[in-house]
């Protein structure tokens, strides 16, 4: 049915984003509320956006941080989230609601969504990498989502920068999320605000921060050799982000000249901020054999 509409829901460390969409993710505005992620408050949450919409949808498609079984739609880790393990988040929305549900990691959402209807279309080999609380990937081989052999590809928040301790401030899911950028301001809009009139510090957070992204960009690029990779998380909106990540990924490239690391277009999402959203939508779709 053409006026099918479906929920499609991004649960993020900071906020949870959802769209009211069709088949086509032509029919989204984007709307959040912030993230509870205390023990229990999750599904709670859900529900106050679930609920008021159930007469209205057709399915429940849902991007989720962490390591997820697509299949049986199981958490068995969930980013920030650090009290869910094994949750069966399929099985529990569906015997709640009554509608289709489908799972899928919110790295994975974002590279779906690029290569269905945005900057990774048509491309034989790419990554998306999604800037928010921590740092989200998903990986485009051969036109194809990689899932790796145990689900757990693009995975970047975990590369680290030694073996001292696993969980320390090297841990690429901490210096590349964007927390780390405005930690001197009160949130992203004052950084922002104050890096466009020319603030020193905000200035320097951006190079550094950066250089920090592309850095991982190398990393990523020294082993999958790509052709793309496509930025998304709420700060990629601002253009200059993009801009200094290619710029400090290029210093690198000219300065290592002799490294065998093939320079990759980057750029911002087609989706933006949506991109887990429509991921999503598109993982549903999929396995309900709609498209």
């Amino acid at each position: 049915m053409c006026d099918e509409r479906y929920l499609a829901i991004d649960v993020g460390g900071t906020a949870i984003k959802y769209i009211l969409t069709d088949r086509n993710a032509e029919i989204y505005k984007i709307n959040e509320m912030k993230t509870n992620r205390a023990d229990g408050k999750l599904l709670i949450s859900l529900d106050e956006i679930i609920a008021p919409m159930l007469d209205n949808i057709n399915g429940i498609a849902l991007s989720f941080p962490g390591k997820i079984n697509v299949d049986d739609g199981i958490a068995h880790t969930a980013g920030a989230f650090r009290w869910i393990c094994d949750l069966e988040l399929k099985s529990i929305l569906e015997e709640k609601y009554s509608k289709r549900v489908w799972v899928e990691n919110d790295g994975k959402c974002g590279a779906l969504a690029e290569l269905w209807k945005g900057n990774l279309s048509g491309v034989k080999n790419g990554v998306f990498i999604g800037l928010g609380t921590e740092v989200a990937g998903g990986i485009i081989l051969d036109g194809k989502l990689y899932r790796g052999s145990f689900g757990s590809s693009g995975e970047f928040s975990s590369m680290l920068g030694s073996l001292e301790n696993p969980d320390n401030e090297e841990r690429f899911g901490k210096i590349g999320g964007y927390s780390n950028l405005i930690s001197d301001f009160t949130d992203s809009y004052e950084f922002f605000e104050k890096y466009h009139v020319g603030d020193m510090v905000a200035a320097k957070a951006l190079k550094e921060y950066s250089r920090t992204i592309a850095a991982g960009i190398v990393n990523i690029q020294s082993v999958l050799d790509v052709e793309k990779f496509c930025i998304g998380g709420g700060i990629s909106s601002q253009d200059v982000v993009i801009d200094e990540i290619r710029r400090s990924f290029r210093e690198f490239i000219t300065v290592k000249s002799g490294e065998a690391i093939s320079e990759p277009a980057i750029e911002k999402c087609h989706f933006g901020n949506a991109s887990g959203c429509v991921g999503a939508l598109y993982n549903f779709l999929i396995r309900e054999k709609i498209i």
